[in-house]
């Protein structure tokens, strides 16, 4: 399953919840594999292009991946297993009928993601508090044909909170809501996620971990659970790259995945 724009961008902005005004510019790549409950493994490749612009309490954010995923046709990028009935989804004929929701489940596509967008609003606070509250939505840009999206649009909000402790370390978590959206072929839960971490400087270099949990998305997926470790350095006075490895816990999570992002002010 594809790590949300939103989950790294927590990642590179964990401590640094008051980001310089002015724009960003991001790309990443995001390899992930893992069964989800199915008998098949299920590859997902993502290259996201992100833009972020910073303006007093205020932080807008937009991200659009290129992706491949290689399995099972009931795999569904950001969703994990789910019921698709697409008949002509990934695997199942998608250049146009003839397919059936039965053999073959399984195929490679590729293609343009879900476009995310967020709006985030940093509460002014003193002291080592910060708070963040944020409204998000995914744009269904992805081809449900080829199983690279639901071909529904999603609308969430989250709130996170960080603690400052001392001049080196953070401690960060938060809480969220998303209504998942119904689309012809797939039928999806709204859900309730989770997150936790500590991020630590080095000198100017930061490295952390972070669990993240995510009820089941439908009646066929388990619920997501799973453990980051990052690593972040600077490139120069406004750019910074991040890697990251993730291990998941449970079925609705990928077995494991890895990636890196770059950003760079401008």
């Amino acid at each position: 399953m594809k790590r949300s724009a939103a989950f790294v961008a927590l990642l590179m902005v964990a401590g640094m919840a008051h980001a310089e005004n002015g724009l960003s510019l991001g790309v990443g790549v995001d390899y992930s594999s893992g069964d989800y409950g199915s008998e098949t493994t299920t590859k997902i490749l993502s290259v996201p292009l992100s833009a972020r612009y910073n303006t007093g309490d205020w932080s807008f954010k937009a991200s659009l991946p290129w992706m491949r995923v290689e399995g099972d046709a009931n795999v569904v990028p950001g969703l994990g297993l789910i019921e698709n009935l697409n008949p002509i989804g990934r695997g199942r004929g998608n250049s146009g009928g003839g397919g059936t929701t039965g053999a073959p489940t399984s195929g490679t596509t590729s293609g343009v993601g879900d476009l995310r967008l967020s709006a985030t609003y940093a509460i002014p606070m003193q002291g080592a508090w910060g708070v963040d509250l944020t409204a998000n939505a995914k744009i269904a840009t992805a081809d449900e044909d080829k199983g690279l999206g639901t071909g529904a649009n999603d609308y969430g909000a989250a709130v996170d909170v960080y603690r400052s402790v001392g001049e080196t370390t953070t401690l960060f978590g938060g809480v969220g809501y998303t209504a998942l959206g119904d689309s012809d072929y797939i039928e999806v839960d709204s859900v309730l996620n989770g997150n936790v971490g500590v991020s630590q400087k080095v000198g100017a270099n930061s490295v952390g971990v972070m669990y993240d949990y995510r009820e089941p998305t439908s009646d066929a997926s388990d619920d997501r659970s799973e453990v980051t470790g990052f690593f972040s350095f600077p490139t120069s006075d406004t750019g910074k790259m991040q890697l990251y490895a993730t291990k998941g816990l449970t079925d609705g999570s990928p077995e494991w995945g890895a990636g890196l992002s770059f950003t760079a002010g401008f």
